[in-house]
């Protein structure tokens, strides 16, 4: 019984109850919603900050070729913060996932049928990257140039750390909230929709407008469906975050030039 009262937790309806009698303000909720976006920039802006010190006459250039290591702050700074928010309600990150032990694993055998339900807005992505850019590489993967240990980096550790924290922050802590908040699923879902994609700006920012449109566009593409598909599928969490690594350890391996 103590796993499915952790569990329901995060649902809507603990949710509502929690804010309704304990006064909690909706300040911090609202405030995270551009977190990822902030915390990217400040990443990208430290590492730019270690190249000047270093010497480099182009120190913001220079960083974007490492975003896929210096992401792990952005990670990090959005963890630190989910920490503190879901302290405030009385729970753990953990419970934020829906799920522990045993059913976490069962969650994850559902990646195959999640991976099919988010294929077509993967290839709308695909297809919105092709229309900019043609069968060149888009400039947040042809800009990354790392070094071998940089490259082990940006394909086991990066992943893994980005999907997890990334399906925390939006499906896992910010939908129930928004959609507490606003009254409607759908309100909450474009709300998440909207925040998710515009992240994408600073991942990497490059002071290039066609590349920060076509970056925001296949990104928002990308992701549209998960939000839509967690709320349509009985809110599995892991089986996302399962669909959103294979994706992301897809793009790590164009990261290593052969």
């Amino acid at each position: 019984m103590s796993e499915n009262r952790t569990v329901d937790k995060n649902t809507t309806e603990s949710i509502k109850t929690l804010y309704a009698l304990s006064g909690l303000s909706w300040w911090p909720v609202i405030l995270f919603l551009p977190a990822r976006l902030i915390f990217a920039f400040l990443s990208q802006s430290l590492t730019a900050g270690i190249f000047a010190l270093g010497g480099s006459t182009n120190a913001w250039q220079d960083a974007t070729a490492w975003w896929p290591v210096y992401s792990t702050i952005t990670d990090i700074l959005c963890l630190i913060a989910l920490v503190w928010l879901t302290r405030r309600e009385g729970m753990k990150i953990i419970d934020l996932i829906g799920a522990k032990g045993k059913d976490i694993i069962k969650q994850l055998a559902w990646t195959p049928v999640y991976l099919f339900a988010v294929a077509p807005t993967a290839i709308l992505a695909s297809i919105i990257t092709q229309a900019f850019y043609g069968t060149a590489l888009p400039p947040m993967i042809a800009v990354v140039n790392l070094p071998p240990v940089g490259e082990l980096y940006s394909l086991i550790v990066w992943p893994i750390i980005w999907v997890i924290t990334e399906e925390l922050v939006y499906l896992g802590y910010l939908l129930p909230r928004l959609e507490v908040l606003s009254g409607k699923t759908w309100i909450a879902v474009l709300v998440v929709i909207f925040f998710w994609g515009i992240q994408h700006l600073a991942m990497p920012f490059i002071l290039d407008e066609k590349y920060l449109i076509s970056r925001v566009l296949a990104a928002t593409a990308a992701i549209i469906s998960f939000p839509i598909v967690f709320v349509l599928l009985r809110r599995r969490l892991t089986p996302l975050i399962g669909v959103h690594y294979i994706a992301d350890l897809a793009t790590a391996f164009l990261f290593i030039r052969l």
